[in-house]
């Protein structure tokens, strides 16, 4: 089943609704079976595609897709990143609110300060109202995560340095600052 899929994922032709139908229904049972993680590279890869597609439902559908997908290969996900970034910047309200969730399933230790900056300039071109203070929140949470980590991350750099001073001591103090830092660290 897996050849089969991937054999009608690589050579339809995305370029009317009927292709974009069966490529859409290829990746939903691609994601939905026990398959290979190169096949669901394959799927979110396609998505990708969708991304870029002119039509405001194709594209929001793979945002929508995307968002339930990302639990199960973030990485995959992830390399679409730049495309979802841009689909802020779209003139449809329901793609950049698509989007703007799934950027937020996207934030990680490397890319928090990229991906904050993005979600704060979507913030200001957002309608005032419920909406934005909703925003603000989860601004908020994705920032107070990613602070207690370099927080943390801290602690255990200023415990690091004292270990000239402190040489007897050092060893101790640097297990238990380690392993807080590994309860700090989501995995």
């Amino acid at each position: 089943m897996s050849d089969i899929l991937a054999q009608v994922a690589t050579n339809t032709d995305g370029n009317k609704n009927t292709a974009n139908a069966i490529l859409y229904e290829c990746v939903s049972t691609i994601m939905n079976i026990e398959s290979e993680s190169g096949l669901r590279v394959l799927a979110v890869n396609l998505l990708g595609r969708f991304l870029r597609n002119p039509d405001n439902n194709i594209r929001y559908v793979a945002l929508n897709t995307l968002c339930d997908v990302v639990d199960k290969d973030v990485t995959a996900v992830n390399r679409h990143r730049q495309t979802v970034v841009e689909c802020l910047k779209d003139p449809d309200v329901s793609i950049r609110r698509r989007a703007m969730e799934l950027i937020r399933e996207l934030v990680n230790k490397s890319n928090v300060r990229v991906l904050v900056r993005e979600m704060l300039n979507y913030l200001v071109v957002e309608e005032p109202g419920e909406r934005r203070s909703d925003l603000c929140g989860k601004i908020a949470e994705v920032v107070r995560i990613y602070l207690f980590i370099l927080f943390c991350l801290s602690v255990s750099l200023f415990y690091n340095t004292q270990k000239i001073f402190l040489s007897n001591r050092y060893v101790s103090m640097h297990r238990v600052v380690n392993g807080r830092l590994r309860q700090c660290l989501p995995c």
